[in-house]
């Protein structure tokens, strides 16, 4: 027996069950040209002796290349090892498009292997417009002239003219509005009703004394610089009382009011006590100087 026949036969069957042996993996195309926007169906087809997991194919490699599937149908089985599926795809982009080959790992029984399709080419043209049917442009055709197409024109001019006019008449018959010169109050009468209030306040009657005669002093100071023109609520006390329209008093008024403001002071800086009896006695005071030297008004009659 020549020992070396018998190798190459044993080589030569070993070769023929792996090949026999290895899955056919197919993709076939129904036309591999096409328009744009148009749809193409793609079929693979698997025959294998050894178990398969359709499932395990990667289209990675299809993608970004101008095809996108549209519908992929389930994998049908028509035997023990043969299976079959559709796919439908469309073309967004023109030119020639080559889909590489799809992969299949499958088991051998001893490993795992791997075996591909076949690749496809696919033309995919752009749609022609015939531009040689296109009638020339043909001019504008014009109505002819008549007054029917003036009554917008006409209607639009009249409603203008009689906003114009409206406006005219309202801004004629406007009647100027009355202008109220308010007359301001005299000097006591706002004096004597801010006393009233604060008479009303009871301020020293709930311990507030600084706030009371602080307020009855302001009244007093703001009553002497309305009266006589002088600036009495910037001024002290002591160059209040030498004014010279104040001096002229006489002694009983300028008495009161030296009284009324250096008490004021000695409660505001010295935190003097004064007896509870010279609050009220002071509102009273006060009020008599501001009736004392109220101005006079005498009413004119208009000629």
């Amino acid at each position: 027996m020549d020992w070396r026949l018998l190798g190459g036969y044993l080589f030569v069957q070993c070769i023929c069950l792996n090949l026999s042996a290895q899955p056919s993996f197919t993709c076939v195309i129904d036309s591999n040209k096409m328009l744009i926007g148009d749809q193409r169906v793609i079929e693979l087809r698997i025959n294998s002796d050894t178990p398969i997991e359709p499932d395990s194919i990667s289209f990675s490699s299809w993608q970004g290349l101008g095809i996108d599937p549209l519908n992929r149908q389930n994998w049908i089985q028509e035997g023990a090892g043969s299976f079959h599926q559709q796919i439908t795809v469309a073309a967004f982009d023109t030119g020639y498009i080559l889909l590489p080959p799809l992969v299949l790992p499958y088991d051998t029984g001893s490993g795992r292997d791997t075996t591909y399709s076949n690749d496809l080419a696919i033309e995919v043209a752009g749609i022609l417009v015939d531009s040689t049917g296109l009638a020339p442009i043909k001019p504008i055709i014009r109505e002819p002239f008549s007054l029917r197409d003036l009554v917008p024109y006409l209607i639009a001019l009249g409603i203008g003219l009689a906003i114009i006019g409206l406006v005219f008449l309202r801004k004629k018959r406007v009647v100027p509005e009355e202008v109220i010169v308010e007359i301001p109050l005299p000097a006591h009468e706002v004096a004597l009703a801010d006393l009233e209030k604060l008479r009303h306040q009871k301020l020293w009657q709930q311990g507030k004394i600084k706030a009371y005669q602080s307020e009855l002093t302001h009244i007093i100071r703001a009553y002497i610089e309305a009266r006589f023109a002088v600036p009495a609520l910037e001024s002290t006390t002591s160059e209040i009382l030498d004014f010279s329209e104040v001096k002229v008093l006489g002694d009983d008024l300028n008495a009161s009011l030296s009284e009324i403001l250096n008490m004021a002071d000695l409660i505001k800086f010295a935190k003097a006590e004064p007896e509870i009896s010279i609050h009220d006695d002071f509102m009273k005071k006060a009020e008599l100087f501001i009736l004392s030297t109220k101005e006079e008004i005498t009413e004119t009659e208009d000629v």
